[in-house]
């Protein structure tokens, strides 16, 4: 390991250590990846992505470089990688997957020249795309190998607000981007993604509304309620929270502070939490490990996590491992898909060698293991 990797692992260590201070305790050894995005679209195509490059749309640095809507080999190879380790307990590693239950039907909200807005189900995504017809069935195969636990992270991952009025107007390049079937702005990755920011405190109305039939969707989907929740871009506003508990969610997932709105986009009121802390019947599980190798290529992230992963067992926390879809993504660019295999492959032998005794579980199994 270079110098520089030792120091980002020892401050890696130490970052995690003053999340863990505080809060409930765990008897065990736990580990929770908690991956989001799955069932959202983002670049649709390598044609699309070629597009951008071509009209001087700098994605170099923008998660639209990679991430695109999950395809069948993304999510076989995902699942292969999984099934190869298990527990003391004989449960394979898994992923709470934190799933985006419908996107913009775009056909339709341009029908109405941009003054409605209509939705499809996710699955129903997966039928208008090359590689994922099939997606749904793997998904609930994933299920029952126990390694990819659906959990609801909203209904879309779009502020409808602010993107209808963006192409009411026609700003910048909103519409250019709706064309190619994308929520892109053009610009900024988040100009968009924030579902449950607002404008004016009475938007918060309409996130019950949309909240409400997203948590429907999970349910007929699967067959059961969603235990947890985690609002896109870590944005939501604590009245929701009543509203979240009140239809089974007993999680909410996120950092160590939520980003509560103030009216303003990109400006936010942190309000901090710490683990097992409850408010409004809902418990709060921090994420205090993170392991994006899409994000940051040239960063050892097996090392980095594997330091947070100690710092939460030495106070005795769950290690809860941030991991978005995108660093599994090769739809649209395979490089990226073998890297974040290729990492997560060494992370999972890490993990089970150095701990020998953890207990990998998804999120909705975590009131089972709360010390009180």
């Amino acid at each position: 390991m270079s110098i520089k990797n030792k120091l980002i692992t020892v401050k890696s260590h130490f970052d995690a250590a003053k999340l863990n201070v505080n809060g409930a305790k765990c008897k065990q050894r736990l580990v929770i990846i908690e991956s989001d995005d799955w069932g959202a679209i983002r670049t649709p195509s390598k044609e699309i992505l070629n597009y951008f490059e071509k009209n001087n749309i700098n994605v170099s640095k923008s998660i639209y470089k990679n991430d695109a809507l999950e395809s069948q080999s993304d999510l076989e190879m995902l699942f292969e990688v999984l099934v190869k380790y298990k527990d003391k307990n004989g449960n394979h590693a898994k992923f709470t997957a934190n799933a985006i239950m419908a996107n913009p039907d775009f056909d339709k909200i341009k029908e109405t020249n941009y003054q409605e807005y209509f939705w499809e189900p996710f699955y129903e995504t997966f039928k208008k795309y090359p590689e994922h017809q099939n997606n749904l069935n793997l998904w609930k195969k994933g299920m029952e190998l126990d390694i990819f636990q659906p959990q609801f992270h909203g209904r879309e991952h779009v502020n409808i607000k602010r993107w209808l009025t963006a192409l009411q107007k026609n700003e910048g390049k909103s519409r250019e981007m709706f064309d190619l079937q994308t929520t892109f702005s053009g610009v900024g990755d988040y100009s968009f993604m924030e579902s449950y920011d607002w404008n004016v405190p009475s938007d918060v109305e309409e996130h019950k509304k949309i909240i409400t039939e997203g948590l429907q969707i999970f349910e007929d989907t699967f067959g059961f309620k969603s235990k947890t929740f985690i609002a896109p871009c870590y944005n939501w506003d604590t009245k929701l929270e009543p509203l979240l508990s009140s239809n089974g969610v007993e999680w909410i997932q996120g950092l160590r502070s939520q980003l509560q709105p103030t009216g303003v986009f990109d400006v936010y009121q942190p309000i901090k939490h710490t683990f097992g802390q409850q408010q409004n019947g809902i418990k709060f599980n921090v994420r205090n490990c993170f392991f994006e190798p899409s994000m940051l290529p040239s960063k050892d992230w097996v090392n980095s996590c594997l330091a947070q992963v100690q710092s939460a067992f030495m106070f005795s926390k769950p290690a809860v491992i941030c991991s978005h879809r995108i660093n599994y993504i090769g739809f649209i660019n395979e490089k990226n898909r073998q890297r974040g295999l290729k990492d997560l492959d060494t992370l999972l032998k890490s993990i089970l060698k150095k701990w020998p005794d953890v207990v990998f579980i998804s999120t909705d199994q975590l009131s089972n293991y709360l010390q009180e």
